[in-house]
């Protein structure tokens, strides 16, 4: 059952990293947790360009948010991880992460995709 409070998550599922992360977020909260991988179907509200360069989420508002406030949306919501979006949250802490974030994003591995079938190693 979803929660009211659920948030999607639109994430790169070609990303190791991306896919360990947001793993995780859902093992610990999967009832306010949905994962959407960027590289299949969109809604059209989403960008899959924007989307794969910073993670977004849709709020239960149906606003959607990306960089660094979409990671405090999760953690909000995660057990465990709402320290992390209380310290994050001043403005005079999160700017500067959301720019490095942004900054570093394009760097992460991807795996690489032929003949529309991609491998998949964890």
């Amino acid at each position: 059952m979803t929660h009211t409070n659920a948030v999607t998550a639109y994430y790169d599922g070609l990303c190791p990293i991306c896919r360990h992360e947001m793993a995780g977020y859902v093992r610990r909260a999967p009832d306010l947790i949905q994962l959407h991988d960027c590289n299949g179907d969109m809604p059209g509200d989403v960008d899959r360009d924007a989307a794969l360069a910073s993670l977004h989420v849709r709020l239960p508002d149906g606003l959607v948010v990306d960089g660094w406030a979409a990671f405090l949306a999760i953690w909000e919501r995660t057990p465990g991880w709402g320290w992390l979006a209380w310290l994050t949250r001043p403005a005079w802490i999160r700017i500067p992460l959301d720019r490095v974030y942004r900054l570093i994003a394009p760097y992460r591995p991807r795996q690489t995709c032929r003949d529309d079938v991609c491998a998949r190693s964890d």
